[in-house]
């Protein structure tokens, strides 16, 4: 089982690694990437991260988020998730793009840090496997789906920030012309960034549920991932972020959630 784990994390770390070097190639030639190549690439990578996590949930008996290196990994399979929610609606052609490496870049060193199961603790009062807190998973689970909406973020702060410096230098390009306009940019950012805040707002709620509070340090962490953003939405709302300082500050808040996930 733990070679099966292990291949699939390959497998699926070499499938977006395949798809970002066909960007490249792609735009170095001075054309489009194949479509189909492409989000093929990207949709195989997806596959083999489903398939990952539910061999591991398997063996786990519960949601696969016992450790650093399953949080790594379920964050990129976050990413994943958004990217292919959000990539078309939004006219995104060259998400993939950036997007392929950021995953590549989390998974390598989610896999120096690859294990094999962690068996389910037992309880020694009952002298049994000790119950899942549900409440504890959904919490968990919603945070790091909402750092895959952070992240997606991020990458669209990106391309934002390189498409208006060709704007304002006045030079073109294969590249420049693969980038979508600065509008649907800024419309992708401002939902990302509500939608990754409303789903981490809920994921918070629900750690009052659980049967033990989250540590001390978890939760200094993740305060600050909402209130970092929090901040931004609010700053967003009355209306003292334009587009360029909106992408800025995304990409800059991304350092949050990223520094979280050692606490998480």
């Amino acid at each position: 089982m733990v070679f099966i784990e292990f291949g699939l994390l390959i497998a699926s770390t070499i499938a977006f690694a395949l798809a970002c070097v066909m960007s490249w190639r792609a735009l170095r030639e001075h054309r489009r990437a194949s479509v189909w190549f492409r989000v093929g690439f990207m949709t195989l990578g997806f596959a083999l991260q489903c398939a990952f996590l539910s061999l591991r949930g398997q063996s786990l008996g519960r949601c696969p988020l016992t450790s650093g290196f399953e949080v790594l990994i379920f964050v990129t399979w976050s990413i994943a998730l958004f990217y292919f929610l959000v990539g078309g609606g939004y006219r995104l052609s060259l998400l993939g793009f950036f997007t392929a490496p950021l995953i590549v870049i989390f998974q390598c060193v989610a896999l120096s840090l690859f294990h094999p199961v962690n068996l389910p603790t037992v309880d020694p009062g009952l002298g049994s496997v000790a119950p899942v807190d549900y409440w504890l998973e959904f919490h968990a689970a919603l945070a790091l789906i909402s750092y895959g909406a952070f992240a997606l973020a991020f990458v669209a702060g990106v391309m934002f920030l390189i498409q208006d410096r060709y704007l304002r230098v006045g030079k073109t390009g294969v590249f420049f012309h693969q980038l979508p306009p600065i509008r649907y940019l800024t419309q992708a950012i401002g939902r990302l960034l509500w939608l990754g805040f409303l789903l981490l707002s809920v994921g918070i709620l629900a750690a009052f549920k659980m049967e033990s509070f989250p540590g001390f340090y978890k939760l200094i962490a993740i305060s600050l991932v909402w209130l970092a953003y929090g901040a931004v939405i609010a700053m967003r709302l009355v209306g003292s972020l334009g587009g360029r300082r909106l992408a800025t500050i995304t990409v800059a808040a991304f350092i949050f959630p990223i520094l979280s996930c050692l606490f998480l």
